[in-house]
């Protein structure tokens, strides 16, 4: 289970018994904007912290324009920016603040800091408002930021086969406690990569076998999901490749192999046609089928993609 900032806070500031009255008093509350907290209640007292968004605040009295909190540090910040846990419509403001910094995040080419921001208020609203309609979509939108800031941070690898990735954990409680959800489905998506580890498609071809499986198993798994007719491209565009691979001369040609994925790709693509009418997806899913069936050979990356085309 989560501890809260604040909890944590308040039991290192608790050290007799006489205290633990004025600590249940504590009000509950996250941060809505960067904050400075002061020693107290004026703006030219002393810096002792500052309050990030998302982040959990104990509010314990009030001052005038300041509220007395505990947040990692005990002090005094303004009493604005800051929703309380009681608020009927908290999650909702949580939410809002939470979107406006990853619109931001994105505006400005990825700034970490608001990507960061935003996953935390996310996360706030998650564990602060677990009843709300919004905590699957907030615990899978605070997960999915967390785990593309620290994906785009790990390390290039010479080869499929090296890759490693961050930890799962967020991910993996959006897919297990909400399953049944589009935001279960969408994490399950997002966890696909960790199976793509077989190595590179040219000097390794059955791994884009294996990717190929991973793909269809997801879509029978989730057959309405949000990403199914993605995860279904997917699966035709390796079918394409492994098609383009067994077909070319060298050390990989085998003609069984090749007219095998051929049909795969036709039937496949066929099937797109019907199940994702009028979308991207099955549109360019007929090109691979056109492509193929005029013998056109599919361009690859330089190196195999980790997930998705």
């Amino acid at each position: 289970m989560r501890i809260p900032g604040w909890l944590t806070a308040v039991a290192c500031l608790v050290t007799a018994p006489g205290l633990w009255a004025q600590a249940a008093a504590l009000q509950k509350a996250v941060a809505l904007a960067p904050a400075t907290i002061y020693m107290s209640p004026d703006t030219s007292s002393a810096k002792v912290g500052v309050a990030r968004p998302g982040m959990d605040v104990g509010i314990q009295s009030t001052s005038g324009d300041f509220i007395q909190v505990f947040t990692g540090v005990s002090g005094w910040m303004p009493n604005h920016d800051v929703v309380r846990l009681d608020d009927p419509q908290g999650d909702e403001v949580l939410f809002g603040a939470a979107v406006g910094l990853e619109n931001l995040a994105e505006e400005s080419g990825g700034e970490r800091q608001a990507a960061l921001d935003a996953a935390r208020l996310y996360m706030a609203l998650y564990s602060g408002f677990p009843a709300s309609p919004r905590a699957a979509e907030a615990a899978y939108r605070g997960a999915e930021i967390r785990w593309e800031v620290a994906l785009g941070e790990q390390p290039k690898r010479r080869t499929p086969d090296e890759r490693q990735f961050p930890d799962q954990t967020e991910l993996r409680r959006v897919e297990s406690k909400f399953g049944t959800t589009p935001w279960g489905a969408r994490a399950a998506y997002q966890l696909l990569i960790t199976h793509f580890t077989c190595g590179d498609w040219v000097e390794k071809p059955q791994c884009v076998g294996k990717e190929i499986g991973t793909y269809k198993d997801y879509v029978k798994k989730y057959p309405t999901g949000p990403m199914t007719a993605e995860a279904d491209y997917d699966a035709v565009y390796r079918e394409a490749i492994a098609w383009t691979i067994y077909r070319a001369p060298g050390k990989n040609h085998d003609e069984g192999k090749a007219g095998g994925y051929a049909k795969d790709v036709a039937q496949d693509a066929a099937a797109m046609a019907s199940k994702y009418r009028a979308t991207d997806w099955a549109a360019q899913a007929a090109l691979l089928a056109f492509s193929v069936a005029h013998n056109t050979p599919i361009a690859w990356p330089g190196t195999t993609p980790l997930g998705g085309p």
